[in-house]
């Protein structure tokens, strides 16, 4: 799917997630470190998540410890080429927490 760099999957969505504190300056993580992964819980913005205007970015998006994370392999059912659809859902299935 075509993200279209809303930030909301990065609010909304309860996933595990790299810890801020645990990487290392090359952009790895160790991984016998029990604490380089934490909770985001639903509905609290994800520490990486930063704008640049309106558009949603992910400051460790092109880390090497983003690689195999829950949301490198996020995914959504339909067309390659088609634009994400979660940002409807967010936007209506639960506005108070945008």
């Amino acid at each position: 799917m075509i993200c279209i760099r809303c930030g909301l999957c990065c609010q909304n969505l309860d996933v595990m997630i790299v810890n801020p504190g645990s990487i290392r300056p090359d952009g790895t993580v160790d991984p016998a470190d029990p604490d380089s992964f934490i909770k985001k819980p639903m509905g609290k913005r994800c520490p990486h998540l930063a704008y640049l205007g309106d558009l949603a970015v992910c400051i460790i998006h092109d880390l090497p410890c983003y690689r195999g994370t829950p949301c490198d392999l996020f995914d959504q059912i339909g067309p390659d080429d088609g634009f994400c659809t979660f940002s409807g859902y967010f936007k209506t299935s639960n506005p108070a927490n945008l």
